[in-house]
């Protein structure tokens, strides 16, 4: 006969044995948990910044398969990659900036970026051994900055939020045409003031310092928007979209600049491409992108992965003619445009817009060469013979032309029916420059006629590239912080945004509301350009 009688849970010390039913053994130490907890979490008091077990893990992992490249390396180039050999070096400069940036990030909340460049320029002046000395080195690096561009400017497009834009275009184009204009003519003036630089070189040198980087600010614009400030006014949406136009707007600009400047043709002919490189970009990036969209076709199980070949083929080949030919202007706009055709074609027929398999690719791309394109960069910096009045003025033109800017966005904010301590912000937000900057650091040097060039122009290309440096370390560094720092005084908060979500993190501060409200959130709140 069965036992009907209700069973009952055996204890034995800090031993629980489950009801014999079911047949189902479970053993559960309580001390040992209860000490493991508190050992835990007294650790996380001292030492709250200390990466996570599962962090350990990734980080031992990358290391091993950095180790296991190493030595496989050591067979096929034997002394190049031993200590004083040129491969060595540079990628002992890349891990550095690489380990260097993302502490101060954990320990600071700076952006890596900052720290990257920083230990670039720092070896650059401390360390006595010439990085980028050997031609292949400098070739290798050379040619890098030619595949960077293509993963930035594929990246950045593939989240462009067009609804956002359709209803706000003025708010966007405005916000990422008029400041720039009113930067680069500003840097060519001040630049001529300041340092004598010819109209020329102040315009190629403006056409870069002009763009901005979303990059930096709009993860802390995020992280504000959880807690409501700047929710009301999209002010994530505004600055990702606008500030990812500003970097088309630059590419188009200074490839047309720079082609100008530096490729030897008769002036008519200048004026010609001028007006029509950026449109015969933008009808290239389009007939790509149609053609990313047909081919393969969208069920493909390897459509990700072809599309996102099909692209960085399409830009690597546009990059490499258009500089060959002289028509710099053309691939940025082509890419950028490609990218952004292609990504709106895949979502309607299903991909997410902000979030499709291709944009996954070019982020995890982009991870693995930030490292280098901004440790490297900072390794461009020359002050061997700069003086500290040289320097003074270098600090000034940029900052002249920088204020001239942010007068510019706050009164595009004001115009756009923003409240004044908001149109304080959004120029704040402004300041930050990074991407671009650090892509074109070495475009002057390279440009520069080798044969007809004079010591005049030897010597402001030096300049030119100083002061990129300088912008990205300085600027970085003071948006970061103000935008941190302002926020909660100029930014109001938004009532629909609850308590609960004053402390939450972006994707907890979703979680909190009805479905139909979370997809809206996602949609508004969290699509931008992370260029």
């Amino acid at each position: 006969m069965g036992d009907d009688r209700p069973q009952r849970e055996v204890y034995t010390n800090d031993l629980k044995l489950p009801p014999r039913k079911g047949f189902k053994f479970e053993v559960h130490f309580a001390k040992t948990a209860y000490k493991d907890e508190n050992r835990e979490n007294r650790v996380k008091k001292w030492c709250p910044k200390l990466p996570t077990s599962w962090e350990l893990k990734q980080y031992l992992a990358v290391l091993i398969c950095g180790l296991s490249l190493w030595a496989t390396a050591l067979f096929i180039f034997r002394d190049l990659v031993v200590p004083g050999g040129y491969l060595f070096n540079i990628t002992a400069l890349v891990t550095a900036g690489y380990v260097v940036g993302h502490s101060m990030e954990r320990y600071t909340t700076l952006n890596p970026v900052i720290s990257m460049t920083l230990v670039g320029a720092l070896c650059k002046i401390f360390v006595p051994v010439n990085i980028l000395e050997s031609y292949t080195a400098d070739q290798i690096d050379f040619h890098l900055r030619r595949i960077y561009p293509v993963i930035i400017l594929t990246k950045g497009p593939l989240t462009w939020n067009w609804e956002y834009i359709k209803h706000n275009s003025v708010k966007v184009f405005s916000l990422a045409t008029l400041p720039w204009i009113i930067e680069c003519l500003s840097t060519a003036f001040f630049a001529f003031i300041f340092l004598e630089f010819p109209w020329y070189w102040g315009l190629h040198l403006g056409a870069i310092l002009s763009s901005v980087s979303p990059a930096i600010v709009v993860p802390i614009l995020i992280s504000l928007s959880a807690k409501g400030l700047g929710t009301k006014s999209k002010l994530a949406l505004l600055v990702g979209n606008a500030g990812g136009l500003d970097t088309a707007f630059t590419e188009g600009m200074f490839g047309v600049i720079n082609s100008a400047v530096f490729y030897e043709s008769t002036p008519v002919y200048r004026i010609i491409k001028a007006l029509t490189a950026i449109f015969f970009g933008i009808g290239l990036g389009v007939a790509w992108g149609v053609l990313a969209d047909i081919l393969p076709d969208h069920n493909d199980a390897h459509a990700p992965v072809i599309r996102s070949l099909h692209i960085f083929a399409g830009g690597i080949l546009i990059t490499y003619a258009g500089g060959y030919f002289g028509w710099g202007g053309v691939s940025g706009v082509a890419i950028m445009v490609c990218a952004g055709t292609a990504g709106t074609r895949w979502a309607r027929r299903g991909w997410a817009l902000n979030n499709n398999p291709v944009s996954q690719i070019y982020t995890t791309l982009w991870t693995i060469f930030e490292t280098m394109l901004f440790t490297l960069s900072g390794y461009f910096i020359d002050i061997s013979e700069v003086s500290v009045k040289e320097f003074g003025l270098m600090i000034a033109c940029i900052f002249s032309a920088l204020l001239c800017r942010l007068v510019t966005a706050f009164l595009v904010g004001v115009a756009n029916a923003f409240s004044v301590k908001e149109s304080i912000f959004i120029a704040i937000t402004w300041i930050p420059k990074a991407i671009v900057e650090a892509c074109l650091v070495r475009v002057a040097t390279d440009s520069i006629w080798k044969d007809a060039a004079t010591d005049s122009d030897r010597k402001i290309a030096t300049q030119h590239s100083n002061m990129i440096v300088i912008a990205i370390i300085i600027t970085s560094t003071i948006g970061s912080i103000l935008t941190k720092v302002m926020a909660p005084v100029l930014l109001a908060p938004y009532s629909g945004v609850g308590p609960e979500a004053t402390s939450a993190t972006p994707k907890d501060a979703l979680s909190n509301v009805s479905p139909e409200r979370n997809r809206t959130q996602c949609l508004d709140g969290f699509q931008f350009i992370d260029m």
